[in-house]
């Protein structure tokens, strides 16, 4: 799916549980049906996915997701 990032946030706290939890948040935009303008979503990128160079808001990516609905990668998108 091509998505406009809006924003990008590193993460790297020890959760309520006390579970360690590292990755990047993307906030991304997105036509969809039914929606005047775009959608705004939030996905999770674990540690081990590795983002495009020189990542920005603005920019556009292509992410695939796996059979379960998890981001798996993420590429830069014209």
């Amino acid at each position: 799916m091509k998505v406009k990032l809006l924003g990008i946030r590193n993460l790297d706290f020890t959760g309520s549980n006390g579970n360690q939890v590292k990755g990047t948040n993307l906030y991304i935009a997105f036509p969809e049906d039914g929606v005047q303008g775009h959608a705004i979503d939030k996905v999770f990128i674990k540690p081990e996915i590795n983002l495009p160079d020189g990542l920005k808001a603005g920019n556009h990516v292509q992410l695939f997701y796996n059979r379960r609905g998890k981001v798996e990668a993420v590429v830069a998108a014209e």
